[in-house]
């Protein structure tokens, strides 16, 4: 008896357990990035290119409503940026010089508003010292985290002077130690919540394709690993139909990209994960139009293709019948398309086709390009290459739907270059480098 309940008590243990392990693991990322430690020259490329550009600061309670970097002087020589070890980002820069233009107004609200101060200061430092150790987590929601501890944040200068207008300005400039003091002491306090605001103020959504609500979920996925030469992220990267819930287990999930090198400046890793996702997206956004042009001299071929099975210049409904099938391969990119066409007054056409494709970057977006495809017309009237010249017109005009491309989680000023892709199975690697075009140039940012 004894070993029959030792023997049901084991099968209920078994099937608990087996109830826990057979939970569906959780997806790969779609998206990974790493960067590199050759990062470093595109940081000073960036800290230049903020010369003369304004930035507001909307809280009304702060003296300050503006800061301009006017002026910044900096020795590449003289930075030092490093990757800590499972830690985050070491900056260390020794002589650098700098002016910044503030836009003072305090008001103050007493039966009406009053005015108490308004003016400009203009801050200047010189030999300015600072060596900051950035921590990188991955907070609940998702949102990249920084912390910058007491002892991880040191700044320190040669000269500081200020140089103001207005009754506010010039007590202000009365107490030059005060100044100096405020500078060694304050501004390290003020990195980490300053930072942490601007970071939890970015959407992780990005919109793909406002008329069709195809939101892409850029969180963060896991925490962010840091090794002495490289910081990798992972993001979620799924593409759902707005306000739709996503059902991440009826999606092909491909395989985690895996980074083997460190020598190029950044590599952004995709999984099938994140191309089913997005095939996914579109399908359930339902139906779509093509407006098909009449087309003159040797393009009119064209129309006579797409006449031979059914579709006439004008608007041209398309229709996915189910969701395409993305596969990453060391061969490379390929689909598996089955649409439904149909014009005005025209029977619908069924069109089945697998497609190679490849991926390039424009700025900071993803292009899907779609080569030579091998297509079926589920028609009789037509055979031979009419149906392959047929399905191709078709497609060319479905393609202009994609011509926007995907965006990849980086800034607006970065654009990504010198791209080369790698295939691998379940997923692909494109390495290549950064380019920062700043929204405004300026001669002031000394070398």
């Amino acid at each position: 008896m004894g070993f029959w309940l030792r023997m049901k008590s084991c099968v209920v243990i078994f099937f608990l357990v087996s109830l826990i392990s057979s939970d569906t693991a959780a997806p790969p990322p779609g998206i990974k990035v790493r960067i590199t430690e050759k990062v470093k020259d595109l940081g000073l490329m960036y800290l230049k290119g903020l010369v003369n550009r304004e930035f507001l600061i909307e809280n009304e309670d702060f003296l300050i409503k503006s800061v301009t970097l006017t002026k910044l002087q900096i020795d590449p020589a003289q930075v030092d940026f490093r990757f800590q070890d499972k830690i985050g980002l070491q900056f260390e820069i020794r002589d650098l010089n700098f002016a910044l233009q503030l836009q003072r107004e305090k008001n103050v609200q007493f039966f009406k508003k009053f005015k108490i101060d308004k003016g400009t200061t203009i801050f200047t430092g010189e030999g300015v010292r600072a060596m900051i150790l950035v921590r990188m987590n991955q907070n609940p929601k998702g949102h990249l985290n920084v912390e910058i501890g007491k002892e991880d944040c040191k700044i320190n200068a040669d000269s500081i002077r200020t140089k103001s207008t207005g009754f506010v300005g010039k007590v202000l400039d009365k107490f030059k130690s005060l100044t100096k003091h405020f500078f060694k002491k304050k501004i390290c306090p003020a990195l980490q919540p300053m930072i942490n605001d601007k970071l939890k103020d970015l959407s992780t959504m990005r919109t793909v394709h406002e008329g069709r609500q195809l939101d892409l979920d850029y969180s963060l996925s896991s925490d962010i690993a840091v090794t002495s030469r490289s910081l990798d992220m992972s993001f979620k990267g799924l593409m759902s139909v707005r306000g739709q819930a996503v059902d991440t287990d009826s999606i092909r999930p491909g395989k985690e990209p895996v980074f083997t090198e460190t020598n190029k400046m950044i590599y952004v890793g995709i999984s099938e994960f994140f191309f089913n996702g997005a095939a996914m997206a579109i399908y359930k956004s339902g139906p779509f139009e093509v407006n098909v042009p009449k087309l003159e001299g040797l393009k009119s071929v064209v129309n006579l293709l797409l006449g031979a099975v059914g579709i006439q210049p004008g608007l041209l409904k398309v229709k996915l019948t189910k969701a395409p099938i993305i596969q990453i391969s060391k061969a490379g990119l390929s689909a598996t398309v089955d649409i439904e066409t149909q014009s005005e007054g025209q029977q619908s056409v069924l069109v089945s086709c697998k497609l190679d494709m490849n991926v390039k970057f424009e700025a900071s977006r993803l292009i899907p390009v779609i080569k030579t495809p091998k297509c079926n017309v589920e028609t009789q009237k037509i055979i031979g290459k009419i149906v392959v010249g047929a399905a191709k017109a078709i497609l060319y005009f479905v393609d202009k739907w994609f011509d926007e491309g995907i965006p990849i989680p980086l800034p607006t000023d970065l654009s990504f270059i010198d791209a080369k892709t790698q295939f691998e199975e379940g997923y692909l690697v494109v390495g290549g480098s950064l380019n920062f075009i700043p929204l405004q140039s300026s001669s002031n940012a000394g070398g």
